[in-house]
C-alpha cells in the first residue's frame, strides 16, 4: 500500500507518496505558512501527492506528519513551535484526517527522520537504533525494540541538549555547554571563522584535504566534540546502530572513522573482548529521511 509522509520545516513543507518498501512515488513541496494554515497546506500536499502517484485516497493507508516543534502524538496536536509564527495548539491530525479521509499521525521531525533511517536499514534490521542529525542544532531520535522512545510527554530524544561543558557556551535552550553548541554544523561554521571570510560546513573539510594545518586542527576538534556525545549515547543505550545524519554526513568516513576510534577507546565496553559493539555509520536517506519516516508513523501507533 501507499502512505503519505509530510515534513514540516520552518521554510518549506515537503510531502511524498511512499510505498511499503520506502520508495517515493511522487513528491512535492510548498512554502511554510503561519499558524493554522500549516494544517491546510499539509492536507493540500497530501492530496496532490496521492493524485500525482495515481492513488485513490480510498486505497491509501495513512498520512504521517513530521514537524518541527513539540507534539502530543496521542492527541495528534502540535503543541508548540518557536520556528513558525502562531504555530501552536494546532489539531493537525484531526484536520488532515477530515480532509483526506485517512488516519493521520504526527511526531517530531527528528523522530521521523530516525524512523525513516531505521525502516530503510536493509538486510537484517537492528531494533535498537539511534539517529543523530548534525545541522543548525543537534537533533535525534531513539528507537528501542523497534519503537520510538517518546517519553512521558512526547518530548524524549533531545540529545543535542546533553551538557558537555557546564561552564561552556550559552545554548538557545537556556543552559550552557550543550552538545549542539559544539558539534552541530552551525558550530563547525563558527569554529571555521578564521579559515575563510565566509566559511560553510564544508570549509574545514575542503581546506584540510588540501593540507591546511589550521583547518585540520579545527576539523579534528569538531570531530572530537561529535565523538564525546556519541560516546555518551553508547554508554547510556548500548544500541545496535547509531546513524549520523545531516548534510555534513555526506563526508562519510572522514567523520565516522575517527568517531568509531574514539568510542572504541573511551566507551565503557569498547575494549571488552567478546562483547557486541555499536555500529556507527552515516545516513543513507539524507533529505528524504523525514518524509519517508513520516510515511511509516502508522507503524508506531499513538
Amino acid at each position: 500500500m501507499v502512505s503519505v509522509g509530510v515534513d514540516v520545516g520552518g521554510t518549506f513543507i515537503k510531502c511524498a507518496a511512499v510505498d511499503d518498501e520506502g520508495k517515493i512515488l511522487f513528491s512535492t513541496k510548498a512554502p511554510t505558512p503561519d499558524g493554522q494554515m500549516v494544517a491546510q497546506v499539509c492536507a493540500d500536499l497530501a492530496e496532490e501527492c496521492l493524485k500525482g502517484a495515481g492513488i485513490d485516497a480510498r486505497d491509501a493507508r495513512s498520512v504521517g506528519i513530521g514537524t518541527t516543534g513539540h507534539c502530543d502524538t496521542k492527541m495528534g496536536v502540535l503543541l508548540d513551535c518557536k520556528n513558525i509564527k502562531n504555530y501552536n495548539n494546532i489539531k493537525m491530525c484531526e484536520y488532515v484526517s477530515h480532509r483526506t479521509g485517512l488516519d493521520a499521525y504526527i511526531d517530531n521531525d527528528a523522530n521521523c527522520a530516525a524512523l525513516g533511517e531505521y525502516m530503510m536499514q536493509g538486510g537484517e534490521k537492528k531494533d535498537n537504533f539511534i539517529f543523530v542529525t548534525l545541522g543548525t542544532g543537534v537533533g535525534g531520535g531513539i528507537i528501542i525494540d523497534g519503537k520510538l522512545l517518546r517519553g512521558v510527554n512526547g518530548a524524549a530524544g533531545e540529545i543535542g541538549h546533553m551538557v558537555l561543558f557546564p561552564d561552556g557556551e550559552m545554548c538557545n535552550c537556556g543552559r550552557r555547554g550543550c552538545w549542539e553548541r559544539y558539534a552541530s554544523t552551525s558550530a563547525l561554521v563558527r569554529q571555521s571563522a578564521g579559515l575563510s571570510a565566509n566559511p560553510t560546513g564544508r570549509t574545514a573539510f575542503d581546506l584540510a584535504e588540501k593540507g591546511d594545518r589550521k583547518a585540520r586542527e579545527v576539523l579534528d576538534k569538531w570531530i572530537y566534540y561529535v565523538s564525546l556525545g556519541v560516546c555518551d549515547l553508547v554508554n547510556i543505550f548500548q544500541p545496535d546502530v547509531i546513524v549520523i545524519g545531516g548534510g555534513v554526513s555526506r563526508e562519510g568516513e572522514k567523520i565516522v572513522e575517527p568517531v568509531r576510534k574514539f568510542v572504541a577507546e573511551n566507551s565503557m565496553t569498547g575494549k571488552t573482548a567478546g562483547v557486541m559493539q555499536t555500529e556507527i555509520k552515516t545516513s543513507k536517506l539524507f533529505n528524504d529521511a523525514g518524509v519517508i519516516g513520516a510515511s511509516f508513523l502508522y507503524t508506531q501507533g499513538r
